[in-house]
């Protein structure tokens, strides 16, 4: 593989990193710690496994945008502790329709290492389609601001524990409108 069009790397305390990995490699505690996932949506749910494919869903100006990814390898060591990720993005779309397309491929790799002055690493490696070469610019700083946004992301409410997702109940309430009108009140 050729070197990486960027790196990001920001240093953690072993319990941090340690948590932060918990984290990426469980797919439920994604919306907790993502700011790009405020809903995933995936075949599967629990641990992520290579070939998982998932989206990651957000509302951005009252239209929604699917970020979606698919899990390319996973590799863990005991000695040093470490977790590494690798990612592809697959596109993005707002209301279904295509959106980014200048940026034709996007591999990050993510990697925790849960060692005393340990930390995150982040690689990304990127191909701008030829058409929007006059946009190269735009479309890198696209690229970077996924990695980034991860890297800031997994480091700062990624190191935090994050309990089991409750299931949805809803909760029946009574209005004024939904009482009956009885004979006594006429």
């Amino acid at each position: 593989m050729d070197a990486p069009q960027g790196v990001w790397r920001r240093s953690l305390e072993k319990e941090e990193s340690i948590q932060a990995s918990l984290n990426l490699a469980h797919l439920d505690s994604w919306p907790s710690w993502n700011t790009s996932a405020q809903r995933v949506l995936s075949e599967s749910t629990g641990s992520l496994d290579v070939g998982q494919r998932f989206d990651l869903h957000r509302i951005e100006r009252q239209r929604l945008i699917e970020e979606m990814w698919k899990v390319t390898a996973i590799r863990k060591g005991g000695e040093p502790n470490f977790l590494e990720m690798e990612f592809d993005w697959l596109g993005q779309q707002r209301e279904g329709k295509a959106i980014g397309t200048s940026l034709k491929s996007l591999k990050m790799s993510v990697t925790v290492l849960c060692e005393p002055e340990g930390g995150i690493e982040i690689a990304a490696w990127w191909a701008v389609s030829g058409w929007s070469r006059f946009f190269r610019g735009r479309v890198n700083a696209q690229a970077r601001a996924f990695a980034t946004q991860w890297l800031a992301d997994l480091s700062g409410p990624g190191t935090e524990p994050i309990g089991d997702s409750q299931p949805l109940t809803f909760v029946e309430m009574e209005s004024e409108d939904s009482k009956t009108v009885g004979d006594d009140d006429v």
